[in-house]
């Protein structure tokens, strides 16, 4: 269930932990938690008859539910996934390159079906190191009627904990392009018109040394 990562919410959770580069901007930076703001985007998912949907994955998926490695493309970090139905309200995703599990996923509903604890491993990085964390999710939409718990649309309110490897990104401005390297090592790019172009000023505001 991994979702895609919104490079612009993102720089407003950072503070520097050092910058030695030509831009104010360049250099590697620790996410601050505390100001955590959640994409207003939500995450879709279906569970029904057997089969797993999320439209809004990155890539988007629609495999069998039934435990078994299943092949996708588009995804650098793994090359199979399988989801599991652990009971009524929960859900485990394993997600594999060339046999070895390299991200877990597991999803559980509250009782009242209004809320759901997201617990996740990464191990995508160069080093292979294990980033883990567990999020908070609120039910925005409600799942068809039959479908499994997880179905509906959630949007994450409160990142309960990451893992220190999980917080540090690095970032590198160049003209009007920002480069931005997560803790995985993928990398996202933006460019910015004038006016939008980051200022150092309002970014002080929000980050601390």
């Amino acid at each position: 269930m991994k979702q895609l990562l919104y490079f612009g919410a993102m720089l407003s959770l950072m503070m520097p932990v050092q910058v030695m580069a030509q831009s104010h901007f360049d250099g590697t930076w620790k996410i601050n938690l505390a100001e955590s703001q959640s994409s207003t985007k939500p995450s879709v998912y279906l569970l029904q008859d057997g089969t797993f949907q999320c439209p809004t994955c990155d890539p988007p998926l629609e495999i069998p539910a039934d435990g078994g490695d299943h092949k996708i493309t588009g995804e650098p970090c793994y090359d199979t996934v399988s989801i599991k139905v652990v009971d009524d309200r929960t859900t485990e995703e394993i997600d594999k390159r060339n046999g070895k599990a390299v991200g877990t996923t597991r999803m559980t509903v509250s009782l009242d079906g209004n809320t759901a604890t997201v617990e996740w491993t990464e191990s995508c990085n160069a080093q292979g190191d294990v980033v883990a964390g567990k999020d908070i999710m609120a039910r925005v939409a409600q799942a068809p009627r039959g479908a499994h718990a997880i179905s509906g649309s959630w949007r994450i309110t409160k990142r309960l904990n990451r893992s220190e490897n999980a917080l540090v990104v690095t970032l590198k401005l160049e003209g009007n392009a920002f480069s931005f390297a997560d803790p995985q090592g993928r990398v996202t790019r933006r460019s910015w018109t004038e006016p939008r172009r980051p200022s150092r000023a309002i970014l002080a505001a929000l980050w601390s040394r």
